[in-house]
């Protein structure tokens, strides 16, 4: 059964319900979407659906300037990384691994591989290597002025 509700017709590179499931982390994470069996490196995920609307919301992924994919059932819950374990094609609709996940593994993206302005900023809390420490889009200049920003830089860990 796919996780698409039927307007979005039927398409076997849909991701399917006995392979996926939405579901919530915790309070501060929220929801992420969890796998049921394994990729390897390079291997085809799934293929995306939703609606396509003209402002940045939560939940939406940017196709091209002005136009986002507004995915409420799959993609729409991908957590940021890092160090991600997926990668998006926005332009053929596409998740590819990118390293090995494993069933029981949280989808991972990396925001910044597709937004050029996020919905809100905030503080990464991937804990990877390579944590950027404070999450933007591609072309979004950090805003200084954000309390939250204010308030991270203040208890932020020397490593980051």
């Amino acid at each position: 059964m796919q996780l698409y509700p039927l307007q979005y017709g039927r398409h076997p590179l849909y991701p399917q319900a006995e392979d996926f499931k939405v579901i919530t982390v915790n309070e501060v994470v929220g929801s992420g979407v969890i796998s049921y069996r394994g990729f390897r490196a390079g291997e085809f995920v799934a293929k995306l659906a939703g609606d396509i609307i003209h402002d940045v919301q939560q939940h939406t992924l940017q196709i091209d300037d002005g136009m986002h994919l507004l995915d409420l059932y799959f993609s729409g819950y991908f957590l940021h990384s890092c160090t991600p374990n997926v990668s998006l094609d926005m332009k053929g609709l596409t998740v590819t691994a990118i390293r090995k996940i494993s069933s029981g593994d949280l989808l991972l993206m990396d925001y910044q591989e597709t937004e050029k302005v996020l919905f809100k900023q905030f503080p990464c809390g991937c804990g990877t290597k390579k944590c950027r420490g404070w999450i933007t889009g591609y072309s979004d200049p950090v805003n200084h002025n954000d309390f939250s920003y204010q308030e991270f830089i203040g208890k932020r860990p020397q490593a980051i």
